[in-house]
């Protein structure tokens, strides 16, 4: 009886370490980007899972709501406490963490990918949460939610651009009037401004 007893307890604190292995929690002191983080230790986090727009300049300049996904990010998860589940791999070939993260019971890599901030990039073996992030990018696809408007047929024969807040408008919004001269661009095509990181007007939703 001893001798099971024993078998029973180690066991149980192997499977007590594994499940405490696969979970972490710890503070958010910097944002990077729109899928990845920097914790109080110094380690980087890589979200699983998903890619958001890249917005390093050494990766062919910021890409079509890179901004906005980092400035969401950062909003979610700056110095809060973020609770970090581990898959399968837990680090990637550069050394980052791989996780997904939690700020109390909102699942981040969701909700980034849910308001289209970023696409669902699932791949074996962290394969955890697979069909809740595709449902999420099925959604936010079909109401061209964030970077998805990229998709949106050109509707008008140019669009105008303003140079200082990165932003493009249809003729007739009366934002577009306000751009000064020296602010102001004009785009032949819609795909264009899109390709240099402008992003839609809020109001005309060109």
């Amino acid at each position: 009886m001893n001798g099971f007893l024993v078998v029973a307890l180690i066991f149980f604190a192997l499977c007590s370490s594994s499940g405490q292995a696969r979970e972490k929690e710890a503070v958010v002191t910097k944002v990077i980007d729109g899928n990845t983080v920097m914790l109080e230790n110094g380690d980087t986090v890589r979200y699983l899972g998903i890619e958001a727009p890249h917005l390093k300049k050494s990766e062919g300049g910021p890409q079509f709501y890179s901004r906005e996904a980092a400035k969401f990010n950062k909003s979610l998860v700056l110095l809060k406490k973020v609770r970090l589940e581990l898959d399968v791999d837990k680090k990637d070939t550069q050394g980052r963490l791989l996780a997904y993260v939690y700020v109390r019971n909102v699942f981040i890599n969701g909700e980034l990918v849910r308001l289209g901030y970023a696409r669902a990039v699932v791949s074996s073996p962290n394969i955890k949460h697979r069909d809740l992030l595709l449902r999420y990018q099925k959604e936010a696809a079909e109401r061209y939610a964030g970077l998805w408007q990229e998709a949106k047929n050109q509707t008008n024969p140019y669009y105008v651009g303003n140079k200082r807040t990165y932003t493009f408008h249809k003729p007739s919004c009366p934002l577009s009037d306000k751009i000064p001269e020296k602010n102001r661009i004009i785009f032949r095509s819609r795909a264009d401004p899109i390709r240099i990181g402008y992003v839609p007007c809020k109001r005309c939703k060109p």
